[in-house]
């Protein structure tokens, strides 16, 4: 999961937000399994989220924010 979320963050700097997205959700696919460290997928999810926007899609931003605290109660994400 961390290498998916890390190569989200690089696609994401790249400004290539697509791909930032699409590796968000192969690391959200990593914790299907069950095991899983929940502080790092709900940086995954909030990571997609500032994809999102950034391609100003809002709603779908908010939404995938709110999945991200639904994970992690992180300060970082609700700011």
């Amino acid at each position: 999961m961390v290498y998916y979320s890390n190569k989200a963050a690089v696609y994401f700097e790249m400004k290539d937000y697509e791909n930032c997205i699409k590796s968000c959700d192969d690391a959200a696919k990593q914790a299907e399994g069950g095991n899983y460290d929940y502080v790092k997928l709900a940086k995954a999810l909030a990571r997609k989220g500032n994809a999102y926007l950034a391609l100003k899609q809002y709603d779908e931003s908010v939404a995938w924010f709110q999945k991200a605290l639904l994970e992690n109660q992180d300060h970082g994400i609700k700011m």
